[in-house]
């Protein structure tokens, strides 16, 4: 009897174990949380601060914001629009620059669609001084 019952519960483990590793997933469950990002950075340059976000948002759909905090002495940085750049990791090829939005001083944010799924990494900044951060479009 003892054996049976030891019998059932491994069965019932191992089936459980085996519907949670075949079963199709619910698009509804793999689709982003659009309010938390999926990748951050937040660097200090010399003239200031550069925090960057970036929301996968699935379909190779990807957001893109940027908010710089210049140094109290930086004034012409404040109104610099950063240059952006985002390259696959394992491809070595060119990336591209999307268009950005101004969204108010000092913030900016970019929609755009990746040619294909993969790790990218975005470079963000002003001439040589950049903030990196890598994440994974699908």
């Amino acid at each position: 009897m003892l054996a049976v019952a030891l019998a059932l519960g491994v069965f019932a483990l191992v089936g459980a174990f085996i519907w949670t590793t075949v079963r199709t997933l619910d698009p509804r469950d793999t689709v982003a949380d659009q309010s938390v990002p999926t990748a951050e950075v937040s660097e200090v340059l010399p003239d200031g601060r550069i925090d960057v976000q970036v929301y996968v948002l699935g379909n190779r759909d990807v957001r893109l914001e940027i908010q710089f905090t210049p140094d109290a002495d930086a004034i012409e940085s404040a109104a610099m629009r950063p240059d952006v750049n985002f390259a696959m990791m394992e491809m070595h090829m060119d990336g591209f620059d999307p268009p950005l939005q101004l969204v108010e001083a000092g913030v900016w944010r970019a929609n755009l669609k990746l040619p294909m799924a993969g790790r990218w990494v975005v470079s963000v900044g002003f001439g040589e001084d950049r903030a990196e951060v890598e994440f994974d479009a699908q």
